[in-house]
């Protein structure tokens, strides 16, 4: 089976949770990167007009939590027991959730070239969602982990997930977001710096790549 991944030219956890994940159990993998100023032009040969897409066997599949899973099951990063498959796939869309809410203060600045409604619609996130959305990331984790270590107490797909976004958003790559958010959220702080020396994942290419 010979697996494409296809993204934007630049680090995002869409893309990034499915190199690690295949890349954790070294399932191998090609990689393509579109220069964003190549996407109008490109943006009808892939499904649904987005990014990322696998490409398996010449057949191009889309949406990311549906190549998350797939990853996940190539490298023995799913689960088979239904209500940890629950947990796993509510990080996924967790992650999605918190993208779609911090997706318009990007894109004004972005595409509109509107920094002033940028920075309006960035602290109206920041004081009505950020907390928010990671205490729901928070209480998941405290419910659904028994030895605090991992979401199912067993590295996943999960994992990866928010340890990529946690990471993003702590990375001060985000205009007016200080990463000291979650100096509220102790548990999801101390998970989170778990996972970001946890040796089979931190000694990955990809994962040194993405804090470089």
């Amino acid at each position: 089976m010979n697996i494409k991944l296809i993204y934007f030219d630049f680090y995002f956890w869409r893309i990034d949770i499915l190199r690690l994940a295949l890349s954790f159990s070294k399932v191998p993998y090609t990689y393509e990167q579109v220069p964003r100023r190549d996407w109008p032009i490109k943006k009808k040969q892939f499904p649904f007009g987005q990014l990322p897409v696998m490409i398996i066997n010449e057949k191009k599949y889309a949406h990311t939590h549906s190549l998350a899973k797939f990853c996940a099951t190539r490298s023995n990063l799913y689960d088979n027991d239904q209500f940890k498959i629950l947990t796993i796939d509510q990080v996924l869309d967790w992650a999605n959730e918190i993208t779609i809410h911090i997706a318009p203060s990007i894109r004004a600045a972005i595409r509109e070239k509107n920094f002033e409604k940028s920075k309006k619609l960035r602290q109206e996130f920041i004081e009505n969602d950020l907390y928010n959305w990671f205490s729901y990331l928070d209480k998941l984790f405290k419910d659904s982990s028994t030895e605090k270590k991992f979401f199912t107490d067993k590295f996943s797909i999960a994992d990866i997930t928010a340890w990529r976004v946690i990471f993003w958003f702590c990375s001060g790559k985000l205009d007016m977001i200080d990463g000291s958010f979650l100096d509220n959220l102790p548990d999801l702080k101390k998970y989170y710096h778990f996972i970001s020396n946890y040796k089979p994942l931190t000694q990955l290419n990809e994962f040194k790549l993405i804090v470089k």
